[in-house]
């Protein structure tokens, strides 16, 4: 698959996803590729409405059922399979009538307490396709996360829902790089661009490509801002002064 390298290991997240009578086979195998993408291994379902031998779920799991379909959990009431759970948030779109706390995936997963994120003891509850969680449900949860959509379109796909849940948790949670520019050791140092840049000015000049002088500062400023600003690497440099090279030839 594109974008995995089996030679890492997987770094596992504690908080577990339960999918409180999940109706879609696919719903499931995507729910776990979902989660393996961001190392969620622990899956309970509570009296789920599929078969989980079924070939859909393998398939649409994208590989992810290996791993992940030994930890599934099995209940038949939402209240057996968060017993051992001190902070559960459910997810809701739809507003209800109780006294929650009701907050965006980022926000909630930032409150969540210091003692608890170091245990095993979280839960994201999601539920059914069709109708989601009902106000009983809701009420067994300490938050409730409401996924910020268009309002005049805000359906999410459980899987895209729990995808977002386990992105916040993993951005948060773990130590992840900031930008970085994929040949960071061969950026072109600033004496670099300048050489290119004063002789790209010097062929503009030669082919009389300035109409004026009252304009040239102006142009040339902006020219060089291009080049400056946009961390070239050596071996584009080496390809622009070849393309300029060809161009002055001709």
């Amino acid at each position: 698959m594109a974008g995995t390298d089996s030679s890492q290991k997987i770094i596992f997240q504690n908080p577990c996803i339960i999918l409180n009578e999940v109706q879609l086979p696919e719903n499931v195998g995507m729910v776990m590729r979902a989660m393996l993408n961001f190392g969620f291994k622990n899956l309970r379902l509570v009296n789920p409405k599929v078969n989980l031998n079924d070939k859909k779920i393998i398939s649409s799991s994208a590989g992810a059922y290996n791993i992940i379909g030994n930890n599934i959990k099995i209940f038949n009431s939402l209240e057996e399979s968060i017993e051992d759970i001190k902070c559960l948030c459910a997810t809701s779109v739809r507003k209800r009538d109780l006294d929650s706390f009701v907050g965006n995936p980022r926000n909630t997963i930032e409150k969540i307490s210091i003692d608890i994120l170091n245990s095993h003891s979280i839960g994201f509850l999601f539920g059914p396709e069709k109708s989601g969680l009902k106000n009983n449900d809701l009420a067994l949860a300490n938050r409730v996360i409401n996924i910020p959509t268009n309002r005049a379109f805000g359906s999410l796909n459980l899987a895209m829902s729990v995808n977002i849940i386990c992105y916040e948790w993993y951005i948060r949670n773990n130590d992840i790089e900031n930008m970085h520019h994929y040949h960071e050791k061969d950026i072109a140092n600033k004496k670099e661009v300048t050489v290119f840049s004063d002789r790209l000015i010097q062929i503009l000049n030669d082919t009389n490509f300035f109409i004026n002088s009252e304009e040239q500062e102006k142009l040339v400023n902006n020219l060089k801002n291009i080049f400056f600003k946009s961390n070239l690497t050596n071996k584009e440099l080496r390809i622009l002064h070849g393309v300029i090279t060809n161009i002055k030839k001709n």
